[in-house]
């Protein structure tokens, strides 16, 4: 018996299974090892099924459109690119971010994070850390005041005119360092700075001796869905040293990241 009929028989034993269905799925893979084309007899070889199964098989991915025939052998067509897609729309954006923001943390050996807007707050969907042994120590799903973070800002800094009038007329500036921007003018000012620059630095407002670098997110219809930022010790980096040593490679993961929700907007051309 083929390796894998050998798979699917132990399927058919199961009573809630069923058949037809796993032996599609069986011959799906197939495909995707690399047999560009199989007859209806080849089928029922590797399938361990009878002819007349492996042709109703056949026929019904045909009328699909997932197989296509050519006099006696079966391709399989394009449009199976839609089942690798369905699964890849639905993954979330932490999820599709995390191997980028890991290359990127490795890279710099500093905290990259992941967060969107909520209300006042900066929400960390995701984080990363590098292996180092000084850490920043803020988990997943942590709410921060956005007035004082860097992605915050960035996040702030996309509204349009009413909503951030609103944040304006709500939001409590508190000094939570002595470097905390608390005058709501001179943030204002910072935030159209940081949407001119596409980048927001911070400097010790959130916590003494440490800063942070972000960057929006934007999806394919270029609406800032997220931002992605570093946060680090600074020790005795200043605002440029930062610029210049870590903004180039946080833009290339952010424009990587933005690739992959273009790609995940787009979907299968079929």
């Amino acid at each position: 018996m083929p390796a894998t009929a050998a798979c699917e028989e132990s399927a058919k034993k199961e009573p809630e299974l069923l058949d037809a269905l796993s032996n599609g799925l069986a011959l799906l893979r197939l495909f995707g090892q690399g047999v560009p084309a199989m007859t209806m007899q080849q089928v029922a070889e590797e399938l361990g099924v009878t002819r007349a199964a492996a042709r109703r098989l056949l026929l019904t991915l045909q009328h699909h459109g997932y197989v296509a025939q050519d006099a006696r052998r079966f391709s399989i067509t394009p449009r199976v690119l839609e089942l690798g897609h369905a699964y890849f729309a639905s993954m979330s954006l932490p999820v599709l971010a995390q191997p980028v923001m890991q290359a990127l943390a490795q890279e710099l050996q500093e905290t990259c994070s992941l967060g969107v807007l909520d209300q006042d707050a900066v929400v960390l969907l995701a984080r990363e850390e590098p292996r180092k042994l000084l850490r920043v120590d803020l988990g997943v799903g942590r709410q921060l005041p956005a007035y004082a973070h860097s992605m915050g800002r960035v996040l702030l800094a996309a509204l349009d005119g009413p909503a951030l009038s609103a944040y304006f007329g709500r939001a409590s500036l508190l000094p939570l360092t002595p470097a905390t921007t608390t005058d709501p003018a001179a943030l204002q000012a910072i935030l159209q700075r940081a949407g001119k620059d596409g980048y927001c630095v911070l400097d010790s407002e959130m916590a003494d001796g440490f800063g942070g670098l972000s960057v929006p997110l934007r999806d394919s219809q270029s609406r800032v869905v997220a931002a992605l930022g570093l946060s680090m010790v600074l020790g005795r980096r200043t605002r440029k040293d930062l610029v210049r040593d870590c903004l180039p490679a946080l833009q290339r993961a952010a424009q990587r990241i933005e690739a992959i929700l273009g790609a995940r907007s787009a979907g299968p051309q079929v």
